[in-house]
């Protein structure tokens, strides 16, 4: 398969005619690049207050989805480690996944919209708001969505990257945040409240407000991008497992861990899946499972 659970709902959203405008013209790519200044990075909301919106819509095999990515690694390497290992045994592995393309953006954007539209870079880029993604699906359906990008400043923050005041890192980039890629998400007062840390993720799993729809992304130093496969499983093992040991978060639940990229460039880009759920719900189901 040439696309991630997540692409072929996107997918669904793109192909189910609730663009707002006509498309654009397949000779013109769909997005903007744009120099980002201070401005652009630091400016705008951190008065932001987060939403946590819920919802309850049935699904025909499970009621929500939880995506983890994590960065540019071979399935070999993750297949070796022991912390991989481990968490592999609590699910299944999909190993007939690949990711679309290098480099990272534009396999995140096929995450949100199920196309990278010729995107080939990392570079500071918009998609204009007539580009529709899962979210509209989510919307029209009024399923729950948001995003818990590890290390974002506030919710709804635009920038191009945030660095850890402890480690000058730049652990949170714009670029592997697959909605705030798109105008119709970051130019939206209400939709951009939705993207917010970890720290609104643990309070939302406390309150049990997480949604139905989820796209978690790790720092650049937890995901792999900045360490390694050793540094990121180990971290992944301890994320989640607590998480499949909560019963609220893991009520008709599948949490998929996926890489976004393999690292080398002249291999078959896998992006292998390990999903987890709880019995007695299957760990595969429909590609449109709401």
């Amino acid at each position: 398969m040439k696309s991630t659970l997540l692409s072929l709902l996107a997918s669904a959203a793109v192909s189910s005619g609730l663009r707002e405008h006509p498309a654009y013209e397949t000779s013109r790519p769909p997005f903007a690049t744009i120099q980002p200044t201070l401005a652009s990075i630091y400016a705008a909301q951190a008065t932001t207050q987060p939403e946590s919106p819920t919802s309850n819509i049935e699904g025909k095999a499970f009621d929500r989805i939880v995506q983890i990515w994590l960065e540019n690694v071979d399935f070999e390497w993750a297949a070796d480690d022991a912390n991989m290992q481990w968490l592999a045994q609590r699910g299944i592995t999909l190993e007939n996944y690949f990711a679309v393309t290098h480099p990272s953006q534009p396999n995140y954007a096929a995450a949100a919209a199920g196309d990278y539209f010729g995107m080939d870079g990392d570079n500071f880029v918009s998609f204009p708001a007539n580009i529709s993604t899962v979210v509209d699906l989510l919307d029209t359906r009024r399923i729950s969505w948001g995003e818990y990008q590890e290390d974002i400043p506030y919710a709804g923050f635009t920038g191009n990257n945030f660095s850890n005041q402890d480690t000058s890192a730049s652990d949170y980039v714009r670029k592997h945040n697959p909605l705030i890629l798109f105008d119709s998400v970051a130019h939206n007062a209400s939709r951009v409240r939705h993207i917010k840390n970890f720290e609104h993720f643990y309070d939302d799993l406390h309150e049990k407000k997480i949604p139905q729809w989820v796209f978690i992304t790790p720092n650049m130093t937890n995901d792999a991008h900045d360490t390694n496969i050793t540094f990121a499983a180990k971290w992944a093992r301890g994320f989640l497992k607590p998480l499949l040991e909560n019963e609220y978060f893991m009520e008709k639940t599948l949490v998929i861990v996926s890489f976004d990229e393999c690292y080398g460039y002249d291999i078959p880009n896998s992006a292998s899946s390990f999903p987890f759920s709880l019995p007695p719900f299957p760990f595969l189901c429909p590609f449109s499972p709401f």
